[in-house]
């Protein structure tokens, strides 16, 4: 009876990098909205690293798609599991976010024609 492996199991038993599925925009903001804090490290500390990371995630944005992220984010509807979450933060990290996705537009606009 022959048995059937995937090639990914068989390349990761061979030492061969296999690269994780790519995650979408959302999936990815809602995994550091959520990523538990590190042992021995304090909550401000794992806020502060939570803003970070989100604020660089904002910054590869374009223009619309900033604008369109902050539009979401501010409305926060009922069901959208990523602005519920982005609403727990603090009201001076949630602010300091929407002013980097209003840099990340205005930047856009500068350099269109």
């Amino acid at each position: 009876m022959a048995t059937i492996t995937s090639s990914a199991s068989r390349e990761s038993r061979q030492g061969i990098a296999v690269a994780p599925p790519a995650r979408t925009l959302d999936e990815q903001l809602i995994a550091i909205l959520e990523a538990p804090m590190t042992p021995y490290q304090r909550t401000d500390e794992a806020f502060a690293r939570k803003e970070c990371e989100l604020g660089a995630l904002f910054m590869t944005l374009h223009g619309a798609d900033a604008r369109a992220m902050q539009f979401r984010l501010t409305a926060c509807r009922p069901g959208d599991v990523l602005a519920n979450k982005f609403a727990r933060l603090s009201l001076e990290r949630r602010a300091r976010l929407l002013a980097v996705l209003f840099e990340v537009r205005r930047r856009h606009v500068k350099v269109a024609p």
